[in-house]
């Protein structure tokens, strides 16, 4: 791939400030809002690349800050749960049609959503076999949708999880399904020097905005915002989906 035109770097600079920004703010975001411009300019494989690439770094950059928060109970069955979840989503790629598949994967994503606001503020118990659930539907989605976060996002929500705790460990399942596609992948992008430097630089502005705007709302209006952007995912992913049919 040739090196992006200024135009094309602006625009994957300004949508990864977006991205970020939203990753440090809630915990998740930065795929679910970078993606479809990132995608769109970049084409489907070196924009997926580049969504990988800037999720690890932003996501590694975040658990720095809130480690200290990250419920490694819950880590230890929804980490390891993901990276299987992407074994059969890979096989389910292979052997199904790619639209149809996505179309049903983001429409139970999005019955799921839907029903943990109705739950309105009753929680179902934790328990591992919970977490084991949203770890494999994270895994699953970012291989036959795309997107991760919602899985996992529903798990969250049902059970009543804090979202100070929820946000750490998102970071952990981020970086950890970031590494793994990179690796299924075998490749990085083809960004050339102006494009790295603008990829860095806007993940940094990002995670600034982000930082200003953690210090600045509660944990109910981030875990409402969550819901929000999973919510914009599974739908993106189903549009996404009804097209390739």
């Amino acid at each position: 791939m040739s090196e992006p035109s200024l135009p094309l770097i602006f625009g994957m600079a300004l949508c990864t400030v977006v991205g970020a920004a939203a990753q440090r703010a809630t915990g998740m975001g930065f795929a679910l809002l970078a993606s479809p411009f990132l995608v769109l300019v970049l084409g489907p494989f070196q924009g997926i690349l580049v969504i990988n690439v800037a999720g690890v770094i932003a996501s590694s950059i975040v658990l720095l800050q809130v480690g200290r928060d990250v419920d490694w109970p819950r880590a230890a069955v929804i980490v390891p749960m993901g990276v299987i979840g992407v074994i059969p989503g890979a096989i389910a790629v292979d052997l199904l049609p790619g639209g149809p598949l996505a179309v049903v994967v983001s429409l139970i994503v999005i019955l799921g959503l839907a029903g943990t606001m109705l739950l309105r503020g009753r929680t179902l118990p934790h328990s591992p076999a919970l977490g084991a659930a949203g770890g494999l539907a994270s895994g699953f989605m970012s291989v036959t949708a795309g997107v991760g976060g919602p899985g996992v996002v529903v798990y969250a929500r049902a059970t009543g999880w804090e979202h100070r705790h929820f946000a750490a460990t998102a970071q952990l399942v981020g970086v950890t399904m970031g590494i793994v596609s990179l690796a299924a992948k075998r490749s990085l992008p083809s960004l050339g020097a102006a494009g790295w430097t603008a990829l860095l630089l806007a993940i940094g502005a990002g995670l600034l905005v982000g930082n200003v705007a953690a210090r600045r709302i509660d944990e109910q209006a981030a875990m409402r915002a969550v819901m929000v952007i999973a919510m914009i995912g599974a739908l993106l992913a189903l549009g996404q989906g009804i097209m390739r049919l």
